[in-house]
């Protein structure tokens, strides 16, 4: 009886030490960057590198933008190709959207200027709809109708149901352009899914002088910056200063990866910059958390009281 008592006791003690083994190993295979701190999807757009403080770590603690550093302010970049004033984009650099676009210098800071396009929108009659093709900017306005007898592709994602022609974004990476076809079966790739050729997040395509002023991304505050373009940029004002949250300079690591660079200034780690001084930065809350760009949000509309009057704090229609 002992013996059968001390064999099912070490079995036991194998079987509790297998479930701690799978565990940790579990553990450390499920890495999710959307927890992890500071404008992650910024960083990727603009090509910085993680740093991370051990090996295996999930979250970086900085990012090498180095780069940038060597970037010209007479030479425009897209897809990480360098464009000289006057060339025109190429078409493997170019998205759809992409029409007519030149390399220009516009207030000393070279950009890609393209043509304004305007897709039309006119409500499809009933049981029809415009066809998208993933190369072309704007669906076919001739419009695509079916009967009831018609066998047309339909494409089921998260629970919405899209017919042959129509767009649709993947839910596995919103950086995919979607089509519904014939044989989609819920993998988004080829030919139904394709990445652009060059990243609608990054702002050396049209807006460079964000790169060069050394400006920081801002997010609204239903956004995810670890996975959400940012929508404008704040830029150093006159008024601007920073609100250090650390107690003694003992504190302060002058290490250059644990530092943030807003304009001319200096930020360190959990340093805010002061608020309501522009347009910009009234109800915009950025803080040095994973340098070497600060975090920008702009604070849910209950938690921000407009320091300008009855001016509205939303961005104004130009």
């Amino acid at each position: 009886m002992a013996g059968r008592g001390n064999s099912r006791s070490a079995a036991q003690k194998c079987a509790l030490l297998m479930f701690l083994v799978v565990s940790q190993v579990t553990g450390r295979e499920v890495c999710d960057k959307t927890k992890c701190p500071g404008p992650l999807r910024y960083y990727e757009a603009i090509g910085c590198t993680p740093v991370y403080a051990n090996s295996g770590d999930c979250c970086a603690e900085s990012y090498n933008c180095s780069h940038l550093d060597n970037l010209s302010r007479d030479k425009c970049y897209a897809n990480g190709n360098e464009y000289s004033l006057g060339e025109k984009l190429k078409p493997e650099d170019a998205n759809p959207c992409d029409i007519g676009c030149t390399c220009r210098s516009y207030r000393d800071v070279a950009d890609f200027i393209c043509a304004a396009v305007d897709c039309a929108f006119i409500a499809p009659k009933e049981n029809c709809f415009f066809k998208h093709d993933r190369d072309k900017c704007c669906p076919d306005m001739t419009p695509t109708c079916y009967s009831k007898e018609d066998k047309i592709a339909t494409c089921v994602v998260d629970g919405v149901t899209y017919r042959e022609g129509q767009h649709f974004n993947s839910i596995s990476d919103p950086d995919l352009s979607c089509i519904c076809m014939p044989g989609y079966t819920g993998e988004d790739v080829e030919p139904f899914c394709k990445k652009p050729n060059r990243d609608y997040c990054s702002p050396l395509f049209r807006n460079a002088e964000s790169i060069h002023e050394k400006c920081a991304p801002m997010f609204y505050a239903d956004q995810n910056p670890q996975k959400d373009c940012s929508y404008a940029f704040r830029c150093q004002d006159t008024g601007d200063t920073v609100i250090h949250n650390h107690a003694k300079s003992a504190d302060v690591s002058e290490e250059e990866h644990k530092i943030c660079r807003f304009g001319n200034m200096t930020m360190h780690l959990g340093d805010e910059l002061s608020q309501g001084t522009s347009y910009s930065s009234n109800c915009v809350k950025c803080v040095c958390e994973v340098p070497p760009i600060p975090t920008c949000r702009r604070l849910a509309d209950n938690d921000c009281p407009s320091q300008f009057g009855d001016v509205s704090i939303s961005a104004p229609n130009v």
